[in-house]
């Protein structure tokens, strides 16, 4: 039951509350640069389905945590697990990513044009911090003309920069033990401009044995040598000491208590440690309008521990460097552009697992070197034949190599080498009626190796690489529309299908709960609509609603356990429904409500195990006062207001019945910025 007849109380009370004249002249209306697409453009020019979320919407009113506030704005975008950040969000587009058993799976993430996805396609947003970002772009569809290997979606992220001399702080407290802290400062000194963030995050958490203390420090500098070039360096450290680990429940444990841990979970002290440092050198050379080159380089060493709730092989430990960079040349004429060049990316773990004796460190079970390398070639072109009709041709092509060292031999030697060659096309076509409004469709495929975790928990208990499972692949074709109209009034409309063959399925054994293992389940089909709508009632007062459909099915799949033909693909929902209403002037009073509606969601192949449908709505408000040069700005705010009850998490194929993580009921946050020279 969606219990959307709130929804109307909620926009006329916001509307009544936001009766003060203001002179915001709000941006949500206008066609904005995007550069996700790798060629800069407008996002109604682009034959892509792109959305964007600018500052306020990330930062303002919000408690910061991590990235899921923001990403229920985004049709097409679904997320969970918001609460165990041992195991951090998982995000799907549409349907890519689902199958994650912890962090992000097939769609590639993005800071500041360098990559977070690691090169075997996995990531963890929890690494950066939303308090330091001033954009987020959101390609929903499969990429790998672009990006390459899984890049069934693609978030792409942008930290601030110093405009003029600033500095600011903030202080957060919550609920459950929410504490949050940040200082963010930044200055322009002729060629040079600054930034630089440092904050620290920590919580209690909702459930027993959930506890977080995460620092994070980001720092950016751009020197401008001439208006035709300049060298950015992008540097950030994260210190996460502890994220401990709930565990997922049975029903009935849940109808028992809510909040209680899974005993396993207490029993072997489940949690995950890291720190993780990265570095990157940018590099933009504008010869003329014509020639444009841009070349990267980047290094990422994390040093990662965590506990299983098992015994056997029960505690991993890896030390990960993952190295890469790129290089970029453009073309560009007013009926012409082009852009090639290459990605080079590697990863190297030297991973060991060890028995969990009850959170002590036991023998040594694993010792193995695993690196993932990936060397891409693209060429991106974009033909305007007038000023109406658009043609875009991308194709690239990825050399994918993985190889296993074993370095554990007591069970024999189990190294082993895999590689894989793809060409991706993608092929689009628009057409502008007028400036502000456009109609594309587009064709595209996509692959998806399996991730160095995915192929090194093999069902068989030994070293080296699960010998069953194999790449996925699809092929995406889309419609849609996108309008700006009457300045007020702004439609985002799309059609999609996508045929996915080998997708690659978790699940879990009898005997080894909570460990979860991955296999290729034939044929699926995925159907789906994709709506935005953005209305500006007057200035500083604007509303948006969002609604996904997603009929996503297997086509053929059969496993020891049944034929699962025609089956619901687990952890999507059929229908997602986002609404939100800003108040939001220049200075003075704001406020912000917050809809989102979820569907049913099946937790196995066999959709014998649902997820109930449930519906949160959070709420903020807060005030902005100049005092001489300082801005002083407290704000409060609610999720969950109704005190819905819902699992923050749904586990796919879980075994021994425990699919399920209980969130949280009513949160409310609170805190104060102070700054000067915003």
């Amino acid at each position: 039951m969606y219990k959307l007849y709130f929804l109307p109380f909620l926009l006329f009370s916001a509307t009544i509350f936001a009766q003060t004249d203001t002179t915001l002249l709000s941006k949500e209306l206008q066609s904005v640069t995007i550069s996700s697409s790798r060629i800069i453009a407008k996002d109604i020019q682009t034959p892509l389905s792109v959305t964007v979320i600018d500052q306020s919407r990330l930062q303002i009113g919000q408690s910061k945590i991590s990235l899921f506030e923001s990403l229920g704005a985004v049709s097409g975008v679904f997320a969970m697990n918001s609460e165990n950040f041992a195991q951090d969000l998982r995000i799907s587009i549409r349907g890519f990513g689902a199958r994650a058993s912890f962090g992000i799976r097939g769609l590639k993430i993005m800071m500041d044009g360098i990559p977070e996805s690691i090169p075997d396609g996995t990531a963890k947003v929890g690494n950066l911090d939303v308090g330091m970002m001033e954009r987020m772009e959101v390609i929903k569809g499969p990429a790998s003309g672009l990006y390459g290997n899984a890049s069934g979606g693609v978030i792409s992220m942008f930290s601030e920069n110093a405009t003029k001399n600033f500095a600011e702080f903030q202080a957060n407290i919550g609920a459950y033990g929410l504490q949050r802290y940040q200082f963010k400062t930044g200055q322009t000194l002729g060629k040079l401009m600054y930034f630089v963030s440092a904050s620290r995050l920590q919580s209690t958490g909702y459930r027993e044995h959930s506890r977080l203390e995460r620092n994070f420090v980001n720092g950016k500098v751009i020197y401008q040598f001439t208006d035709k070039n300049k060298l950015t360096f992008l540097a950030n450290y994260i210190n996460s000491p502890k994220a401990e680990d709930a565990g997922a429940l049975t029903q009935t444990e849940i109808d028992k208590n809510r909040q209680q841990a899974r005993q396993a979970n207490l029993t072997f002290n489940a949690y995950e440690t890291f720190k993780q440092g990265r570095i990157a050198f940018i590099y933009d050379h504008n010869f003329n309008k014509k020639h444009q080159i841009n070349a990267r380089i980047f290094y990422l060493n994390r040093d990662f521990a965590n506990q299983q709730a098992f015994q056997a092989s029960g505690q991993i430990a890896f030390n990960r460097d993952f190295a890469g960079g790129g290089f970029n040349y453009q073309f560009s004429t007013k009926k012409y552009r082009l852009k090639t060049g290459l990605d080079l990316e590697n990863q190297q773990d030297n991973r060991k697992r060890f028995d969990n004796l009850s959170g002590e460190k036991g023998t040594l079970r694993l010792d193995q070197i695993e690196e993932f390398s990936n060397i891409g070639v693209f060429i991106l072109q974009e033909f305007s034949f007038n000023d109406k009709f658009r043609m875009s041709l991308n194709t690239r092509f990825d050399d994918v190599r993985l190889q296993i060292s074993d370095k554990f031999l007591s069970d024999g030697d189990q190294s082993a080498t895999q590689s894989f060659q793809k060409i991706n096309p993608m092929l689009g076509f628009s057409y502008a009626p007028t400036p502000s409004q456009s109609i594309f469709i587009n064709f595209s495929t996509n692959f998806e190796t399996p991730s160095l975790n995915e192929l090194s928990n093999n069902p068989s208990g030994v070293g080296g690489f699960n010998p069953n499972l194999n790449p996925q692949k699809s092929r995406n074709f889309e419609v849609s529309y996108k309008g700006i109209l009457s300045k007020k009034f702004r439609v985002d409309l799309s059609f999609f299908y996508i045929e996915v063959e080998d997708e690659i399925v978790p699940y879990q054994l009898p005997n080894q709960a909570t460990r979860t293992y991955f296999r290729n389940a034939g044929l699926s089909e995925r159907k789906g609509i994709e709506l935005g709508l953005t209305y500006k009632i007057r200035a500083g007062l604007t509303t948006y609603f969002n609604y996904t459909f997603s009929d996503f099915r297997y086509k053929t799949y059969q496993t020891t356990a049944g034929k699962f033909d025609g089956n619901m693909l687990t952890g999507i929902p059929k229908h997602n429904i986002y609404g939100e209403i800003r108040y939001f002037p220049n200075i003075g009073i704001y406020a912000i409500a917050q809809v989102r509606s979820i569907s049913k969601i099946y937790a196995d192949d066999a959709n014998t195990v649902t997820n109930n449908a449930y519906m949160t709505i959070n709420l903020r408000a807060g005030y902005k006062k100049n005092i001489g040069n300082f801005q002083l700005e407290p704000f409060i705010g609610i999720n969950n207001l109704l005190n819905e009850i819902y699992n923050a998490n749904v586990l796919i194929n879980a075994t021994a019945n425990r699919y399920f993580e209980p969130a949280s009921g009513s949160f409310i946050f609170g805190g104060l910025t102070l700054s000067i020279g915003k």
